[in-house]
């Protein structure tokens, strides 16, 4: 006679059950939606991180000048009509 009246009648413990499993799954499905936030907002400091750390380098580079590394200068030193002079750099 139990097992009928657990299937047909108001049974306290069945609908505790439902609710407390209903409980779980919404908080499980609301820590999930806290963790994909979560780590969207983190992927989004990490790109705004990069994009300001671009943006600086840039400013730098374009406040510094490129120099250009074609190797060492080698300078030619000829005697002139008034010394020893080197090329490139004017008279005497």
């Amino acid at each position: 006679m139990g097992a009928q009246q657990t299937m047909t009648g108001f049974n306290f413990v069945g609908v505790a059950r439902a609710v407390l499993a209903a409980l779980i799954a919404a908080a499980f499905i609301g820590l999930v939606v806290l963790l994909a936030a979560v780590l969207t907002a983190t992927a989004l400091v990490i790109a705004g991180l990069g994009a300001l750390g671009a943006g600086a380098y840039w400013l730098y580079r374009k406040v510094t000048g490129r120099r250009r590394e074609d190797g060492p200068v080698v300078l030619i030193a000829r005697r002139g009509p008034r010394g020893w002079t080197v090329d490139g750099t004017g008279e005497g």
